[in-house]
């Protein structure tokens, strides 16, 4: 048996080492395609270096502006992407592992599932928080699932710190393992108290970067408030038509119908026999359910872009893992295939009436450059703005 697990981690690393080489020379392309990037580097530059305290957009992300501006002054943009795809490439290396332990079938093809994903194959090679504040999110999950409660609260109060929504990601993380705990034992128990006092250590180490926000914003809480755009965009049918059809967008549309056409009424899926694996599948499925409900209900408040939902997609790979994906490798293939596709070709649906500000949208089917093509296109236009100059970005994108 030991000769097979090695020679299984022996095939996990090469495979997490030609994913990585696959997403390398993105990192050479400038700091991405995102305004928020050329936001975070301008603002780390005149909190840091001119000491003038700017940040990029509410409610404040002064911890991972720190980071970037220390990571720029070494090499630019190049260190930043270059680390960024380090701490990427370590969150795909935790997913294995957790698979793994889950005794998923398919381990590989998942992970490369996820790193094929457009929107953490981009944010592993940008100049972007996500994924740093991903792998807080996947190592506190690991430790509460652990019971090791005390080291729980410092990566959960990093992933709050760098990104202050992943607060609410957090609490559906503690709050699906205390459901779970009060529904076995339908009374108060110490795990459920622990795991609350997990939640309120990571906002006591997490929040001290947000009291700069307050102060900047007149001692009020209008920081916290979310730069969305005038009310006509949030009426309630647009509020869930953008949440339905940007959530579809996540593996694309084609992977959708896959995972419907998978779904029987009845089926049974493969279950690991009576061991470890069961165990740690009754504590790991109420914490990563929690974590998606909750990454959706923020997404649902905050539907804009769709590398909100990158949490949503590391989490609900692994349950797809234990379910729909469980029982055939062939559907499993062509599930990844399926999001390999929307990194190429982007099936649009439907049309907005103002682009990136829409009020209303009517049904239009079109095919356009895929995800990566046209992030690569983007960066391609804004290759010469070294990042301190946010001007340069808007005047390079036409805005």
């Amino acid at each position: 048996m030991e000769p097979n697990c090695w020679s299984w981690r022996g095939r996990t690393s090469r495979l997490l080492v030609v994913l990585a080489l696959l997403l390398l020379p993105l990192c050479f392309l400038g700091y991405g395609s995102d305004n928020d990037t050329y936001g975070i580097v301008a603002s780390g530059y005149s909190t840091w270096h001119r000491h003038l305290p700017t940040t990029s957009r509410n409610p404040g992300y002064w911890t991972y502006e720190a980071i970037v501006y220390a990571l720029s002054r070494v090499a630019g943009y190049l260190a930043s992407n270059l680390a960024t795809l380090a701490v990427g490439m370590l969150c795909a290396w935790r997913f294995v592992v957790i698979a793994s332990r889950l005794e998923v079938r398919f381990p590989g093809l998942l992970v490369s599932c996820l790193v094929a994903t457009p929107v953490f194959a981009i944010a592993c090679t940008s100049t972007d928080d996500y994924v740093w504040s991903l792998l807080g999110i996947v190592l506190c999950s690991e430790l509460l699932i652990a019971d090791r409660f005390a080291w729980a609260v410092l990566p959960a109060a990093f992933a709050f710190a760098v990104r202050g929504a992943n607060g609410l990601v957090i609490a559906g993380a503690i709050a699906g393992a205390a459901a779970s705990e009060w529904m076995r034992h339908r009374r108060s128990m110490p795990r459920v108290l622990q795991l609350i006092g997990v939640g309120a250590g990571a906002f006591l180490i997490g929040s001290p970067p947000y009291i700069l926000s307050y102060h900047l914003a007149h001692s009020s809480l209008d920081f916290a408030r979310g730069m969305i755009g005038p009310a006509a965009m949030w009426t309630l049918k647009m509020r869930i038509d953008r949440f339905v059809y940007k959530g579809l967008y996540l593996f694309g549309p084609l992977a959708c119908l896959l995972l419907a056409f998978a779904l029987p009424v009845r089926r049974k899926w493969p279950v690991p026999s009576d061991g470890p694996a069961t165990d740690y599948r009754a504590r790991a499925n109420p914490i990563f359910a929690g974590i998606v409900v909750f990454n959706l209900l923020l997404f649902f408040r905050f539907p804009i872009e769709i590398s909100y939902l990158i949490p949503a997609a590391f989490f609900s790979l692994l349950l797809l893992g234990m379910t729909l994906l469980a029982k055939d490798r062939l559907v499993t293939v062509a599930f990844m295939l399926a999001i390999v596709s929307l990194n190429l070709v982007t099936p649009q649906l439907a049309q907005p009436n103002i682009p990136g500000r829409s009020t209303d949208a009517k049904l239009h089917f079109a095919l356009h450059p895929g995800e990566m093509i046209e992030d690569v296109h983007q960066r391609f236009l804004v290759r010469n703005c070294v990042g301190y100059d946010y001007d340069c970005y808007m005047r390079n994108r036409g805005w």
